[in-house]
């Protein structure tokens, strides 16, 4: 197509260092530039309604134990210092729009900021409150180690098409399970949901040769 550029004037937009991952690829550089654009797209789209999904259910199991459902100021949870920062950070930003209310200081609030209440240092805390939420698995398919490692991946994918990083070579259909398998735990509704509007797999059957 006129529309797409050739390799060189691509390189002069885009600079040679980041073109280099695609080069190597050994097909077609500028269609693969343009096609890693769209799955970094789809995914990021599956990424924002797993975050949401996963921040609802953490919250709403949280807000239960504490009163006005402010539990991200109760000391029980011995909050980590980078996750003591980030509360403070939310609750200026949700103070600065007039509504510092426990949903708006939650929105405020980061996917890693979530990934890390999954860590072990909040095995004995947080953890036994959210995982009665995870309703869409039996009791015992509710493992904090193997939610935390889905929710670690997803958050790496997330990073990496953030910052505008090549995602082409990642194992993306790897990072869908592990999607879906957060959406499950939550409620099995949402993993079809997702599964079922997600564009992640179609993009992904249109890589160029």
């Amino acid at each position: 197509m006129a529309s797409v550029p050739d390799e060189d004037t691509l390189s002069g937009w885009v600079s040679d260092e980041r073109l280099g991952r695609y080069r190597a690829a050994g097909v077609d550089v500028c269609g693969l530039y343009l096609w890693n654009a769209e799955l970094s797209a789809a995914c990021f789209q599956l990424i924002g309604h797993v975050e949401v999904l996963l921040r609802s259910a953490m919250h709403t199991q949280l807000a239960r134990h504490s009163p006005d459902g402010r539990w991200y100021v109760d000391s029980k949870y011995s909050f980590q210092e980078p996750a003591r920062r980030s509360i403070e950070l939310a609750q200026r930003r949700a103070l600065a729009t007039g509504r510092d209310s426990p949903g708006r200081v939650v929105a405020e609030l980061s996917f890693g900021f979530w990934r890390f209440l999954l860590t072990s240092h909040y095995q004995t805390t947080v953890w036994p409150r959210i995982a009665p939420g995870f309703t869409g698995v039996l009791r015992h398919e509710r493992n904090r180690e193997s939610f935390e490692a889905a929710v670690l991946r997803l958050h790496d994918l997330r990073n990496r098409v953030a910052h505008h990083e090549p995602v082409f070579h990642q194992p993306i259909r790897e990072y869908i399970a592990d999607a879906l398998f957060i959406a499950r735990h939550i409620d099995e509704r949402a993993a079809r949901m997702l599964a079922a509007h997600s564009s992640v797999g179609d993009v992904l059957e249109r890589r160029p040769d």
